[in-house]
């Protein structure tokens, strides 16, 4: 097999592409009974398959991403995925606040209206780079590993426009 750029999809997660990969074996002229027996009797070229699939799936994926986001209490940071760079844009809190950035139902102005009654100071931060010499599919799945989560960009927007 050709070489691996992702790791290999987790049992919850394959679970949630089940009908692909059903199609995905189909293709390859494995059908529920060949794969049975072949879990049982070949579990390396099962996993093998496993693996292969999970290639697919995460470049398909990771291709289409354009913005991530990635929250933690008292720090947000979202990203633009470009072509050749991402860019990131970030809100840090500092003091005492009832502020939860991980609470994704609180609109922006909420944030900003309970962060000034707090007494809190936001910090708007940004930086861009290349990407890392991996390449981009590989850079955006480190990122995504490391807790971001796929976005629509609104946040990425509004931070921007702050800046």
């Amino acid at each position: 097999m050709k070489e691996t750029k992702f790791r290999r999809l987790r049992r919850d997660e394959l679970e949630e592409v089940r009908p692909q990969f059903v199609k995905f074996l189909s293709v390859n002229g494995i059908d529920a009974d060949s794969w049975v027996r072949i879990k049982t009797e070949d579990p390396q070229r099962a996993d093998g398959l496993i693996l292969q699939f999970s290639q697919i799936v995460f470049s398909g994926v990771i291709d289409r991403v354009e913005y991530l986001i990635q929250r933690n209490p008292h720090d947000l940071r979202t990203y633009r995925t470009g072509p050749e760079k991402i860019e990131m844009r970030g809100l840090l809190i500092s003091g005492e606040t009832s502020v939860d950035l991980t609470d994704t139902e609180l609109p922006p102005q909420e944030i900003f209206a309970r962060l000034k009654a707090d007494g809190a100071r936001p910090k708007l931060y940004s930086a861009e780079r290349a990407y890392l010499p991996i390449g981009r599919d590989q850079d955006i799945f480190l990122r995504m590993e490391e807790g971001a989560l796929i976005d629509n960009g609104a946040l990425f927007q509004l931070l921007d426009g702050l800046k």
